[in-house]
């Protein structure tokens, strides 16, 4: 029995050890949004983290065999997008596919500029603000990168469906955002989240909010006091987004959060809780707009 258990800690520790260095690649890669030779690499490390998961299925309980195999599936999905999205394939085309006409903002609905060195230059979005109502309309989102930087009491409505939002040092906000792929959150405290993806990355936060959406489950580093639970369709803002990114309401994995400073896959995380459902309060935009 004694022998087992020290298998089971060995392989917990290993496993979140081989993950968390597949995980921190494909973030690398991803702030600095340029093309590389890693990928080969990184695919290398997730098919022996594959093989390693399933040499040890003789003492692993058939529970934890699938929620490992479900984190292999989600990190071979973000492999796959970051590199269709770094390194796309030529597609052979008739024609010109038709484009989407984007209404440019008035002059007077402009924002202050986002420090290149910190997020994408394609990026749109707020920067330095603070004790505001900030918005962004479906035509100046479409299939942008957004970044909000340096945030404090702002209301932040993103409408439609970016590609990606990236959120850094925010405090006493409240984000309302639906993203065709990826949010990223980074030092936040005190906020409040409403947010739909396919992958959820949280790092360096604290007591903060998530009423989330997504497909994939949400990776969490470094955090504290974190809490999560279901986000419901209560605005038309938010089902349209959820229309547009084709999302289905029915499959939300808001449950499943994979914490790398925690190793133990049999132990609930201290880092993070769902909200009781007695204290869930889900803001809705229809009050900042």
């Amino acid at each position: 029995m004694e022998s087992t258990t020290n298998q089971k800690s060995s392989f917990d520790l290993s496993f979140k050890t081989k993950l968390k260095e597949i995980n921190d690649m494909l973030s690398s890669i991803e702030k600095n949004c340029i093309k590389t030779n890693n990928f080969h690499d990184i695919l290398q490390k997730i098919n022996e983290l594959q093989e390693f998961l399933n040499d040890s299925k003789t003492f692993l309980p058939a529970y934890n065999m699938k929620k490992c195999s479900n984190e292999i599936k989600d990190i071979t999905k973000c492999y796959e997008q970051l590199h269709e999205k770094l390194q796309p394939k030529k597609k052979f085309t008739f024609g010109k596919r038709p484009i989407k006409s984007v209404v440019k903002p008035k002059v007077e609905d402009t924002f202050e500029p986002i420090n290149e060195s910190k997020v994408y230059k394609e990026d749109y979005g707020f920067k330095n603000r603070s004790d505001e109502n900030l918005m962004l309309t479906e035509d100046e989102t479409f299939s942008k990168d957004i970044a909000l930087d340096v945030l404090t009491n702002c209301n932040v409505i993103i409408c439609g469906t970016p590609s990606t939002v990236r959120v850094i040092s925010l405090s006493r906000c409240k984000i309302f955002a639906c993203a065709s792929t990826s949010i990223f959150v980074e030092n936040c405290k005190d906020t409040i989240f409403v947010c739909a993806s396919q992958q959820l990355r949280i790092h360096d936060s604290i007591a903060t909010d998530f009423y989330i959406y997504v497909t994939s489950s949400a990776i969490i580093e470094n955090c504290k006091q974190l809490r999560f639970a279901p986000l419901t369709l209560n605005s038309l803002i938010l089902k349209k987004s959820f229309e547009i990114a084709s999302f289905d309401e029915s499959n939300n994995n808001w449950k499943i959060i994979n914490d790398f400073d925690w190793l133990s896959s049999y132990e609930p995380s201290p880092n993070w809780c769902e909200i009781p459902e007695e204290e869930r309060d889900q803001p809705s935009e229809n009050n900042y707009v």
